[in-house]
């Protein structure tokens, strides 16, 4: 029998590709696409942490939709924390805390 931490993480594994499945980034591309969706892990603790790499550096849209998501992945159901890591971009470390705080 799975203990409750694992089911916590498979809850918010179910959870996260059932957000992100079907979901389009601002300019029309799928959020899953490899060239967007760099990484994903899911802890045992339901803490979800996400490399994106935007399509267009310094898009103020692209900014809005990932603090968005963010949002969106901690309303879920099993989520504790969700952090996404913004890659690939000139001053991603930026980008990041932006989204982020």
């Amino acid at each position: 029998m799975p203990t409750s931490v694992s089911r916590t993480r498979a809850t918010a594994q179910r959870r996260l590709a059932r957000l992100l499945r079907g979901r389009k980034e601002p300019h029309g591309k799928n959020l899953t696409d490899d060239s967007i969706l760099r990484g994903v892990e899911v802890n045992d603790a339901g803490i979800v942490e996400l490399w994106i790499q935007p399509t267009r550096a310094h898009c103020p849209c692209c900014l809005a939709d990932l603090i968005t998501l963010r949002s969106d992945i901690e309303s879920q159901r099993g989520v504790l924390a969700c952090h996404i890591e913004v890659v690939g971009v000139p001053q991603a470390d930026r980008w990041t805390a932006a989204v982020n705080e």
